[in-house]
């Protein structure tokens, strides 16, 4: 009888509980696509497909790191086997040390903005690409782009030049609309969504234009991204499981898009179908072309869709 009631102790005592395995999340603040300061912290558009991409993923502990991007592209140099950031574009010093997921998110490319009313607005009415080259040789106009940023080289080629009028500055705590229509400069390079928001904290709401930049893909497709082990690949296949899933959702689409004008968003729309089929992740050159040789070499995300 006392040895029946100590094996029905045994059976009966608490379970341990495994801890859940952790994912840091690395983010900057970069409104509206990441807000981490005051009261609309953590409310950017990128912020709210990373928490649905968290709540689809209960196994996981999830905490969020906030730093600079200096901090950050560190960390991404030498990620822990818990790092992992959402909504970073691929390039192959980064895929060294980071695996990537399927596309996590598409948006739309840096634009050329100016005031509609500018003369330069008459010349591409209509939607017409700016060429680049032709637009930065005028020394009487001036172009801005805001200063540490990374630009697609068919812009970075003409930044801070002598024979260029597109420069670089800072624009900490500046909103740049502003200072457009107080007419600092005659054009600026942004993103679309970024712009729409600056334009929402100011008073004087004259209208702008964005214009496509010749030679510049019109989209761009970003990433989840773990650390480029065992781990990492553990905590991707499930991350593309629930991305696979979420890609197909109003809610998931809709916080995509929610900066972007009505005709920028409906160029988004138009390749909505290719982004949720798409299934495979970027892969490095060298293990890329070893695939193609060997001809087995999965479909690639094209940086434009």
């Amino acid at each position: 009888m006392k040895f029946a009631f100590l094996v029905l102790c045994l059976f009966t005592l608490p379970v341990p509980v495994l801890a859940k395995p952790v994912i840091d999340w690395l983010s900057i603040h970069w409104p509206p696509f990441r807000i981490a300061e005051g009261v609309d912290k953590g409310r950017g558009h990128v912020d709210q497909m990373q928490q649905m991409l968290m709540a689809e993923l209960p196994q996981y502990r999830h905490q969020i790191q906030y730093s600079n991007l200096a901090r950050v592209e560190q960390m991404l140099a030498a990620p822990s086997a818990q790092t992992c950031i959402f909504s970073l574009l691929y390039n192959e010093s980064r895929a060294k040390t980071m695996r990537y997921s399927v596309p996590a998110v598409i948006s739309v490319n840096v634009m050329l903005h100016m005031s509609a009313t500018h003369p330069l607005a008459q010349r591409w009415r209509g939607g017409s690409e700016v060429a680049l080259a032709d637009l930065t040789a005028d020394l009487a106009t001036n172009g801005m782009v805001e200063r540490n940023r990374g630009y697609p080289a068919i812009v970075s080629q003409y930044l801070d030049k002598p024979d260029s009028n597109l420069t670089s500055q800072s624009l900490q705590n500046i909103n740049p609309v502003e200072l457009l229509q107080a007419k600092r400069f005659d054009y600026f390079i942004e993103f679309p969504d970024r712009v729409r928001y600056f334009q929402s904290m100011t008073s004087q709401q004259s209208p702008l234009i964005d214009l496509p930049i010749r030679g510049l893909e019109p989209l761009m497709v970003s990433y989840a991204a773990c650390q480029n082990s065992a781990a990492g690949e553990a905590r991707l296949r499930d991350i593309n499981q629930a991305l696979q899933k979420l890609r197909l959702t109003t809610a998931y689409q809709t916080a995509m898009m929610q900066w972007l004008s009505p005709e920028r968003q409906l160029q988004l729309q138009q390749y909505l179908p290719q982004f949720v089929s798409e299934n495979a992740a970027p892969q490095p050159a060298a293990l890329k072309n070893e695939a193609e040789l060997s001809g087995s070499a999965p479909a690639v995300p094209q940086v434009s869709l």
